[in-house]
C-alpha cells in the first residue's frame, strides 16, 4: 500500500484546498475497485462501502468512502498524463519485488470485440488488434502490456515481445513463451540478459528447430491425453551460454 501511496502523491490535485476526501486514497479506493471487478463509479462506490474496514485498517478514511458522484467529478479533473506516470512508477515499483526464479509469462492475446464486423468482415478478422504482455506468475500481475499494430504478421507480435521484456530486469528470471517466441533473436534477447527461458513448442519443424546452443544435458517428455486430443510434450535442458 505504501507504493500506491508514495506515487499517487505526485498527481495534482486539481480540486480546491477545502476538499473532504484525500485525493491518493481516492485514487487507491477506485483502482483496487477495478482489480476486483468494478465496471463504474457507483461500483467503485458499492465496493468501498462493503470493503470499508479494510481500507480503514490501511488508509486514514477521514470522511468515509468517496459516494459514486464524487469519485466520475474527480476522475474527469485529473490530469492523464500525470496519473499515467504514477501507474508506471506503481508498476516499476512492483516488478522490482520480483526475485530471483520468479517466472514470467509472454503472451499475445487477441482483443476481444477488435474486430469490424463490417462488410468485409472476412478481410478483417484477419487483422485483429492484439495485445502483447509480461506476466509474472508469483505477483499475479501484468508488468509490461503493449498492443500490437492492426494488420500486424507474426513478425510484428515478436517484435512487441522484445520490447516488453526490455521493460523488465530480467536477471534471474524464468521467461516463459510459446511456439512463436521459439527463434534466435527472441533467445539471444533473453539469455544475454542473464535470464532462462522455457519456450513450450509443437512437435520441431524445419524452421522451427531449438534456438539454445550447446549439448542436450536432459531431456523430459509427458503426453497429456483429454478426451478430445492427445498432445505430446518434451524439454530438453542446455547449459546457460558462457558469458
Amino acid at each position: 500500500m505504501d507504493i500506491f501511496l508514495a506515487d499517487f502523491d505526485d498527481v495534482p490535485d486539481p480540486r480546491a484546498d477545502n476538499a473532504c476526501h484525500d485525493l491518493c486514497e481516492l485514487l487507491v479506493v477506485g483502482f483496487v475497485a477495478l482489480l476486483c471487478g468494478a465496471t463504474n463509479c457507483a461500483k467503485m462506490a458499492a465496493f468501498g462501502r462493503a470493503k470499508e474496514h479494510i481500507f480503514s485498517s490501511l488508509l486514514k478514511i477521514r470522511h468515509a468512502i468517496p459516494s459514486h458522484e464524487t469519485d466520475p467529478t474527480v476522475f474527469r479533473m485529473i490530469d492523464p498524463k500525470a496519473l499515467d506516470a504514477a501507474f508506471g512508477r506503481v508498476l516499476a515499483g512492483i516488478a522490482a519485488l520480483l526475485g530471483d526464479g520468479d517466472v514470467i509469462a509472454i503472451d499475445g492475446k487477441a482483443l476481444r470485440g477488435a474486430r469490424d464486423k463490417g462488410p468485409d468482415w472476412a478481410v478483417q478478422s484477419a487483422r485483429t488488434r492484439m495485445m502483447v504482455s509480461a506476466y509474472a506468475a508469483r505477483l499475479r500481475l501484468t508488468l509490461a502490456p503493449d498492443t500490437v499494430p492492426v494488420a500486424a504478421d507474426h513478425g510484428s507480435e515478436l517484435e512487441a515481445a522484445i520490447e516488453v521484456l526490455g521493460l523488465i530486469a530480467l536477471k534471474g528470471k524464468v521467461v516463459t513463451a510459446d511456439a512463436l517466441h521459439c527463434n534466435r533473436r527472441t533467445v539471444a534477447a533473453i539469455t544475454k540478459r542473464a535470464a532462462a527461458i522455457i519456450a513450450c513448442r509443437d512437435p520441431p519443424t524445419r524452421t522451427q528447430r531449438c534456438p539454445t546452443p550447446g549439448p542436450v544435458l536432459a531431456i523430459c517428455r509427458q503426453i497429456t491425453r483429454s478426451r478430445v486430443r492427445m498432445e505430446p510434450r518434451m524439454a530438453a535442458r542446455r547449459p546457460a551460454p558462457a558469458r
